[in-house]
């Protein structure tokens, strides 16, 4: 009988033992699989962290408090005056990837009637204008009350484009690529009563809707129909100019800078806040880390912890292994001294032996691949829910949050590395099979049978 019929009875005949060998190889690659899996998803998780802006801070204009004749106080918004000068000094501070600044104005239009607000009349009927060089940096898009729904975002190489809420779109018969002449408008209060007090002639300029957005948050202020969230329009900065509502290379509203790398955020806002072109009594800085800092020290921190598991369980289970099949071996080295003294080489015998643990690894290996799917499929779930999906890049500035088809599961069983695994386990056995066989091969029959009697 040669030594696969052998290894073949042998598994038949030993079911427990083999179902022990079994079960073990199973366990461990099973988990092995699954810490590779996750390692490379949170390793392509903090790759796109580094492709993406980590922070941002803002300049705005600080309150004024203004103290009447009777003592009485009031608080007055200030507006910034921040030069495109000015910007390209703080750009030169650190690595900063992209700059928003942002104008505000008002304008009508005899193409669109927009939507009533409180004491809405033909003169006060209109919108405001949020110009800036990327929309979806925009507060209202960034927190979710708004969303775009058709077309694209405006960013910094566009003029003369808007967009529009879907429902100013549906009420005037607008869709993406509509052109609208818009016109100079300012929204004031007279007698009591919401007016346009725009005081010059009025500047008109012919936009294109590149987009239109839907509103999510409702808006429940008593508020006049331009300051409605249904009738806000972004626009590129250029329109302001167009209507002589702004000057050129000026903002006014606020400007935010958004850098790549959130640990320098605290230097680059120290070096700016040296420049002496800007009024440090009227302006101040807010920061935002954008969630980067909390994801990135998750995804390190389980990454460290995972690489930590892997090599523990992988040391532990070829240990594991390897005491395993010595005791097993061990307990047959009588048989294998009968099989030595009958004239077996002594090759066969630990072919036999190799043979009788090989099909059980294989067909372990097989199962281990099939269960990592369900496993990986539930861990990616859980252990990403939170990651977040808007991340600031190329691709979020064009199509905003709403542009990001979000992955049902970050982990992904590669066949490469499972292949790799295998190997390397498949090594684990071998070697394990041939340090329990060093009797067979050192000691001869006679010595074998001695010592096992």
């Amino acid at each position: 009988m040669n030594f696969a019929k052998r290894a073949f009875f042998y598994i038949s005949r030993k079911k427990g033992k083999t179902l022990s060998v079994f079960l073990l190889i199973t366990i461990v690659s099973t988990f092995l699989i699954s810490c590779f899996a996750i390692l490379d998803a949170s390793g392509r998780l903090v790759e796109e962290l580094r492709g993406s802006v980590g922070a941002a801070f803002y300049i705005r204009a600080n309150k004024k408090v203004i103290t009447d004749g009777t003592g009485g106080m009031t608080v007055a918004e200030q507006k910034i005056h921040i030069t495109e000068e000015d910007i390209m000094q703080i750009l030169e501070c650190g690595n900063i990837a992209y700059c928003n600044p942002i104008n505000y104005g008002y304008a009508k239009s005899g193409q669109i009637t927009f939507v009533p607000g409180e004491e809405d009349t033909a003169e006060n009927n209109m919108g405001q204008i949020t110009a800036l060089n990327y929309s979806a940096l925009a507060v209202d898009f960034a927190e979710g009350m708004i969303s775009l729904t058709e077309g694209r975002h405006i960013t910094k190489t566009d003029t003369g484009c808007i967009l529009i809420s879907s429902a100013v779109a549906a009420e005037n018969g607008l869709s993406v690529g509509a052109k609208v002449v818009l016109e100079s408008a300012e929204l004031g209060v007279a007698d009591g009563e919401y007016v346009d007090s725009w005081p010059h002639s009025r500047a008109k300029t012919e936009v294109t809707v590149v987009g239109i957005y839907e509103v999510l948050s409702s808006d429940t202020r008593r508020a006049p129909t331009a300051e409605k969230r249904e009738n806000r329009m972004f626009a590129s900065l250029d329109v302001l100019v167009g209507l002589q509502e702004g000057e050129a290379s000026v903002y006014t509203g606020e400007v935010g800078f958004y850098v790549n790398t959130p640990d320098s955020l605290e230097e680059i806002i120290s070096e700016v806040r040296k420049l002496p072109g800007i009024d440090w009594e009227t302006h101040f800085i807010r920061t935002n880390d954008l969630q980067y800092s909390k994801v990135s020290d998750s995804l390190q921190s389980l990454g460290d912890f995972l690489k930590l598991l892997f090599v523990c369980v992988s040391a532990v289970s070829a240990a594991i292994l390897t005491l395993l099949l010595l005791l097993r071996n061990k307990g047959r080295m009588a048989e294998a001294g009968i099989l030595l003294a009958v004239g077996i080489p002594k090759r066969e015998v630990v072919m036999q032996f190799l043979l009788e643990v090989l099909p059980v690894a294989v067909a372990a290996f097989a199962l281990s691949y099939a269960v990592s799917f369900g496993i990986g499929d539930f861990l990616g779930k859980h252990l990403f829910a939170d990651m977040p999906h808007d991340l600031v890049n190329e691709r979020f500035l064009q199509t905003g949050l709403d542009g990001f088809a979000v992955p049902e599961n970050y982990i992904n069983i590669k066949t490469g590395n499972v292949i790799f695994l295998f190997g390397c386990q498949l090594a684990a056995i071998i070697g394990s099979v041939l340090l329990s066989s060093l009797p067979v091969w050192r000691m001869k029959p006679k010595e074998i049978l001695t010592e096992t009697n």
